[in-house]
């Protein structure tokens, strides 16, 4: 194999006489056998559609291999393989037998497993990427989706579906990078990410964070299709309950810096040691990104994570309460004046 250098890059289209079209009863077959235990990549590339202009990403295509070389991505042949993709996707976002009507009721009951789509559906979604030319996708997951049911608690039966949608990527010819999605920390805060028990453990009521103003809930619980539903929810961040879980507020944090401005408020981890707050969240989250990690990522088709999609900074580095930058900390929505009020002191 000759030296790869940063100056090569190069896409190839995969042979149409190699390829094959997928007939109903195959397709059937490859997800019957899609389950986590027992299902494994076919070694041939019998899914590959008849067109693409999509480079291979699987082992057969990039030479069984991918390297850094500078800051792009080598196949085995010397190859640049650019990153050509899109995100999979916001459904997985919500769960399947979500409830805007009972919302927050039954946090605990949630299901993700079909999200983004049901296994059936599979090929039909990853043809039309390869058919489009994209080699890459984005996988959204969420804290929620795989330990809603409480700390330590984690959905196998999601990790499963998972691990069967994952496997089916080389068949195609892509690969991806697994995102662990939030946006104002959770749901239960008015985005999406971490399961309500994250709140609760820090003393939230869950039915009385939009009433007190701690949180914009409208557009989760009305499902965002009303003008009234739209728009507000990257302020969240700057509300209470986003705020205080993921960042700083109430002068005092829980995930970030709960041992330096919450040393007092301390929890039982799943394993009965009483920690702090920070290292309770903290330890829970790195436990539920080791059974993400052990569910898919031996898989070829994983090329890597993304531990938190952008974690904000929240109050951290606020000088005042009446300092915000008005340019990234948004109030398009109001922030209660008692709140205001009662952390006008300087935060250092």
């Amino acid at each position: 194999m000759h030296s790869p250098s940063i100056s090569e890059g190069s896409f190839i289209i995969v042979d149409p006489e190699q390829s094959l079209t997928l007939a109903d009863g195959a397709a059937k077959a490859t997800l019957a056998r899609a389950d986590a235990t027992q299902y494994k990549p076919e070694s041939t590339p019998v899914l590959l559609p008849e067109e693409s202009f999509a480079h291979d990403w699987s082992s057969r295509g990039t030479g069984g291999q991918l390297s850094i070389h500078g800051r792009h991505f080598i196949d085995g042949h010397g190859r640049v393989c650019n990153l050509r993709g899109v995100n999979v996707s916001g459904s997985c976002k919500i769960p399947v037998n979500d409830d805007h009507d009972a919302f927050p009721a039954n946090p605990e009951g949630v299901t993700f497993v079909g999200r983004p789509f049901p296994l059936e559906q599979a090929h039909e979604h990853f043809s039309r990427l390869r058919r489009w030319g994209f080699t890459f996708i984005r996988f959204l997951v969420t804290w929620e989706a795989v330990e809603h049911a409480g700390p330590g608690v984690y959905d196998t039966s999601y990790l499963q579906y998972l691990r069967a949608l994952l496997s089916l990527l080389p068949q195609y010819g892509m690969t991806a990078f697994v995102s662990l999605h939030q946006d104002v920390w959770s749901r239960y805060c008015g985005g999406s990410g971490a399961p309500a028990w994250t709140l609760t453990a820090t003393g939230f009521d869950l039915d009385a964070l939009e009433e007190s103003g701690a949180a914009w809930l409208k557009g989760v619980k009305g499902g965002g299709h009303a003008e009234e539903e739209r728009g507000l929810w990257p302020c969240g961040y700057q509300k209470l309950a986003a705020a205080t879980m993921s960042l700083l507020a109430l002068c005092s944090t829980c995930f970030w810096a709960g041992d330096t401005f919450t040393p007092k408020l301390r929890m039982k981890n799943p394993r009965g040691e009483e920690v702090s707050i920070q290292a309770f969240l903290q330890e829970t989250f790195l436990d539920m990104w080791e059974a993400i990690a052990r569910a898919v990522g031996d898989l070829d088709g994983v090329l890597g994570f993304e531990i938190m999609n952008e974690p904000h900074r929240g109050y951290i580095d606020l000088q005042s309460m009446h300092a915000f930058d008005y340019n990234t900390d948004l109030h398009l929505g109001h922030v209660r004046e008692w709140l205001l009020s009662t952390l006008s002191l300087e935060v250092r």
